[in-house]
């Protein structure tokens, strides 16, 4: 909601000064570039690998407490109430333990992408600012954050941000 606000405000208080000088405004996706740009790729790969070995894990993890639990069912009639008590709690700590070590998965997870994305978006930035310059623009909003209300003649840089970005890598490897 604080964007909405400030982007309004913002586009009420540079409506006059649009009226007096040439106001050109462009906007990116940079979520859709973070996804096309070859690195992007790249990055998404190599993470969801990583994803799939780690959820492989937690599934097998889970298949052995799913079987100790039910080798519990069918024995606990035979059991006396001290060891089925205690099996009980020893199989809630175990799906206590489970559940945590996803959790944690999943926060480390988050993290790796942070790891692998930040070098990426920081480049994609830069490359956003030269086109920028090149093109004259006075303002290049990102398109998807809520931070466009309205952009009639806003110019959708995502394509060239793209383009650019995957060459400037390609020169970069040669």
């Amino acid at each position: 909601m604080k964007n909405i606000l400030l982007v309004a405000s913002f586009t009420l208080g540079i409506s006059g000064f649009a009226n007096e000088t040439l106001f050109k405004l462009g906007f990116v996706d940079l979520q859709k570039t973070l996804q096309t740009v070859e690195a992007g790729k790249t990055a998404k790969s190599a993470l969801e690998k990583e994803v799939t070995a780690k959820r492989t894990g937690l599934e097998k993890q889970q298949q052995q407490l799913q079987k100790e639990a039910e080798e519990f069912e069918k024995k606990s009639a035979l059991m006396n109430e001290s060891a089925k008590t205690q099996k009980q709690q020893e199989l809630q700590k175990k799906f206590a333990e489970l559940q945590k070590a996803a959790a944690e998965t999943q926060m480390d997870l988050q993290k790796r992408e942070r790891e692998l994305t930040k070098p990426i978006v920081e480049e994609i930035r830069s490359v956003v600012e030269a086109l920028g310059r090149e093109k004259g623009l006075t303002l290049v909003l990102e398109k998807n954050e809520g931070a466009v209300l309205y952009a009639q003649s806003g110019e959708d840089l995502t394509q060239a941000v793209i383009d650019r970005f995957n060459s400037k890598s390609k020169s970069k490897k040669k």
